[in-house]
């Protein structure tokens, strides 16, 4: 059953590989990355994570600074709750580009799921630092205060995310109460 759903997953990678060919004025090189890219989140759709890993592994092999292939493991490892291994691949990124904010965000989320709130914090600090607009990282980091119990904290980090984004969905889910904790754990955004 994966291998079909892989199959089926890789129809647009083919496609988009023979399109590169034909018709692209694209080095051979780039549509090889381009295809294992593909690859590997084919496998990964299709839950062959050892497989995925491999391809991504073969993709650092000929180009150990691609950060797409560092973020790509570490959103496997993620995925599958492994978070201490995905803590390696994002802190490498983060060491191949320290403003890299995603590396630095996903890198904070590891740290929430293994309930280290402060290590999470501190990275979302340096994330807020140079992008304080990133609504997502603000209301992450009001969870992590409220985890902690520095609820006017938590609170101000929600109120800056209200202000980045009005119109938009903040994650603010009243504190204190771990009747909306549950649900909303349930509702994280997936990587």
């Amino acid at each position: 059953m994966k291998f079909l759903r892989y199959l089926f997953h890789m129809i647009p990678v083919l496609w988009y590989f023979i399109k590169d060919l034909v018709w692209e004025r694209v080095s051979f090189e780039e549509i090889r990355t381009n295809y294992l890219f593909g690859k590997a989140h084919a496998f990964d759709d299709a839950d062959l994570f050892e497989k995925a890993i491999g391809v991504y592994k073969k993709i650092m092999d000929q180009n150990p600074n691609s950060l797409p292939a560092l973020l790509g493991l570490g959103g496997i490892y993620f995925r599958r709750g492994r978070y201490d291994q995905a803590i390696q691949y994002y802190e490498k990124a983060i060491r191949k580009n320290p403003k890299h904010y995603l590396a630095h965000y996903w890198l904070a989320m590891c740290f929430w799921k293994l309930h280290r709130y402060h290590a999470a914090i501190n990275t979302l600090e340096e994330v807020i630092g140079f992008l304080p607009t990133f609504k997502d990282a603000l209301n992450l980091m009001g969870e992590c205060y409220e985890k902690i119990g520095e609820g006017a904290k938590a609170e101000h980090c929600y109120l800056k995310a209200i202000s980045v984004d009005p119109d938009g969905i903040i994650l603010h889910r009243g504190i204190g109460n771990p009747q909306f904790q549950e649900k909303w754990e349930e509702r994280r955004i997936k990587h």
